[in-house]
């Protein structure tokens, strides 16, 4: 293709978007500055701080040389989801247009950029983007369900709950019992749900044994959803995930003493994935248990951990009350 004024600025424009102001970079060797930078705005990204996320993100890429490499490319994701997070939704769509630009095919961009468009109201761009993400693995029903909680997030449930039957309408013979259960799931169609999840029940599978268990806590079964829960970790071993949701449903039994062990175990077991859930349903048990004194040191233990925990404050506040 003829190179252009008018492309020739547009590639500018966008390195430019991707590198910040690299192209004005000296010749200096700002890796580890890059590095530093982009290790302090994730810290701020995980405590909450957007904005300040942003400006490390920005200074990151204001490190470069102007040469495009892999850690450009995950900077620039970080900053379009620090924007987003900050409710700063055309600047995120620019982000990953310019990140699309640059890698066409690159589908998780796309996904990025439809979250972008859905929480800045453009329903039908939005659509087009979750669309090329989708096709880029039509069997992978992670996919679709991705897009159904995105558009639940974004309030459109009547919207997500139309997708996500045209998905199951619109499936072949090659989606399985299991994809096919929980979507009947997350449309609260149990009795489907059920079916489907009994025929792909395999204690070899802690997935299938949670989305059954959990359609059984749905339609109040919770004996028999503790029993599937206890049975896996009988067979199998430990599993954070199934302790979690054993004593989640030990709660919904009102059998608190024995919720509180489930949340003991999965604690004694996890690698970091579940610990922030496990910690704080071990309060909820207590509290339930009226046993408040101890609920208020545990929740204190885990605001120590977790300060940015709105809920988890306020809660904290309610207990000293007590």
């Amino acid at each position: 293709m003829v190179r252009t004024k008018t492309n020739l600025y547009k590639g500018i424009l966008l390195v430019s978007l991707l590198f910040g102001s690299v192209l004005l970079a000296g010749c200096k060797d700002k890796t580890d500055y890059k590095e530093l930078y982009r290790r302090e705005g994730i810290s701020k990204l995980d405590e909450g701080d957007y904005k300040g996320a942003i400006e490390s993100f920005t200074a990151a890429l204001a490190q470069g040389h102007g040469f495009i490499k892999k850690t450009d490319y995950d900077i620039n994701y970080y900053l379009g989801y620090a924007y987003y997070l900050n409710g700063r939704y055309d600047d995120a769509i620019a982000r990953y247009d310019a990140i699309i630009a640059l890698k066409p095919k690159d589908t998780d961009a796309y996904y990025y950029r439809a979250l972008s468009k859905l929480h800045n109201g453009d329903r039908s761009g939005a659509d087009e983007d979750f669309l090329v993400y989708t096709n880029s693995d039509p069997k992978n029903y992670d996919l679709c369900i991705d897009v159904y909680f995105c558009m639940v997030d974004a309030g459109y449930q009547i919207d997500a709950d139309s997708y996500l039957k045209m998905v199951l309408e619109n499936s072949d013979s090659s989606m399985s019992d299991y994809d096919k259960g929980r979507i009947c799931y997350y449309l609260k169609d149990y009795s489907n749900a059920r079916v489907y999840l009994e025929k792909a029940k395999s204690m070899s599978d802690s997935d299938t044994i949670l989305m059954l268990g959990k359609t059984y806590e749905a339609i109040s079964d919770y004996s028999y959803a503790a029993s599937l829960y206890n049975s896996y970790l009988e067979e199998k071993g430990n599993n954070a995930a199934v302790y979690n949701q054993l004593g989640v449903c030990r709660i919904k039994m009102e059998d608190y003493e024995a919720a509180i062990s489930a949340f003991s175990s999965g604690l004694s077991v996890d690698n970091g994935e579940w610990t922030q859930e496990l910690l704080y349903n071990e309060v909820l048990a207590y509290e339930y248990m009226l046993d408040f004194d101890t609920a208020y040191v545990k929740l204190g233990e885990y605001l120590e951990k977790y300060p940015k925990d709105v809920d988890a404050q306020r809660e904290y506040v309610f207990l000293g009350t007590r």
